[in-house]
């Protein structure tokens, strides 16, 4: 049975009474969390709902309430299948927002709720029911619901990369599309689906100069991941790009592991790129010892081409 306020104020959408729901406590209401949801999804589907302010505010003020109910009651579990599918019912109407950047009804509906679902990502069983929801919002054109669904993606990805994995298709187009939060999770997907990253990556690789430094690190991780399960001709068309960012001292070290991985199992692929790394250990004379790792792996295969004047 629902709760009697909460029928009266969602039955009669009775934005005067609203408020009076913050006065119950959270257990007597916790129960009946579930069916308000059910009638919350009835109305903000109602075809006025995007014009109907009173609406709107008895919506956002019934969303604040239970999900602070549920987060007190840690009651996520049982009432994580209503939520998801009010979540999930926003995905029918615009989420961009107007000129002003204020968001639609519906994008502040699946704001309020994300939180709510996605700090759960610690916790199989909603990350399950959760994850094919949320990566459906990657390509509704909502930057600010994109960046925080990705910070949270990025979490559950620490927690249970498998939930993920089937989704590494979209998750490398929505970085392509500039949601550069999300290249933290690819190292973890990559051990689990590695077709899809791989065929894009000459695309991600370029853009690391659009790239924030720590961005950059997680780009450059998974590319230590790849270059050390010997998959060389994976990175070929990487390795000019590469060698461009050697002169970054923030990255300088890892890059050098990355050609030295590559060194090891195909020194041919980086034979006529000696003269160009011969410059960069002049320059930054620091980078020495690891460069003549990578000549003395090319000199095994070819000599004239290792050899420094």
């Amino acid at each position: 049975m629902m709760h009697h306020l909460f029928g009266l104020v969602l039955g009669q959408k009775d934005l005067s009474r609203a408020g009076d729901l913050f006065s119950l406590d959270d257990s007597e209401i916790e129960g009946c969390l579930s069916e308000a949801l059910e009638q919350i999804k009835i109305i903000s589907s109602s075809p006025d709902y995007q014009k109907n302010d009173n609406d709107q505010a008895v919506v956002e003020i019934c969303i604040t309430r239970i999900t602070t109910a549920i987060r007190e009651t840690e009651s996520i579990e049982k009432h994580g299948k209503a939520l998801v599918a009010l979540w999930e019912s926003c995905l029918e109407y615009n989420l961009k927002p107007s000129g002003k950047d204020e968001d639609t009804p519906h994008a502040k509906i699946a704001s309020d709720i994300m939180s709510c679902i996605l700090q759960n990502y610690n916790r199989p069983p909603i990350m399950a029911l959760a994850v094919p929801v949320a990566v459906k919002f990657l390509q509704r054109g909502n930057k600010e619901l994109c960046r925080n669904m990705s910070s949270y993606l990025s979490l559950a990805a620490i927690s249970k990369a498998e939930l993920l994995a089937e989704h590494t298709e979209t998750i490398v187009k929505s970085i392509l599309q500039g949601n550069f939060v999300l290249l933290r999770v690819l190292p973890s997907l990559y051990e689990k689906q590695s077709h899809p990253i791989n065929s894009h990556l000459k695309e991600l690789v370029a853009l690391m100069s659009h790239l924030e430094q720590p961005e950059q690190h997680h780009l450059l991780q998974l590319l230590l991941i790849i270059a050390k399960k010997k998959q060389p001709e994976v990175l070929k068309e990487c390795i000019p790009s590469l060698i461009g960012h050697l002169r970054d001292p923030h990255h300088d070290d890892i890059i050098l592991d990355i050609l030295i991985e590559i060194s090891d199992c195909e020194p041919k692929l980086l034979a006529n790129l000696l003269p160009t790394l011969k410059e960069i250990g002049e320059n930054f004379p620091s980078l020495t010892g690891q460069l003549a790792k990578i000549y003395g792996a090319v000199g095994h295969i070819d000599e004239i081409h290792a050899e420094i004047s």
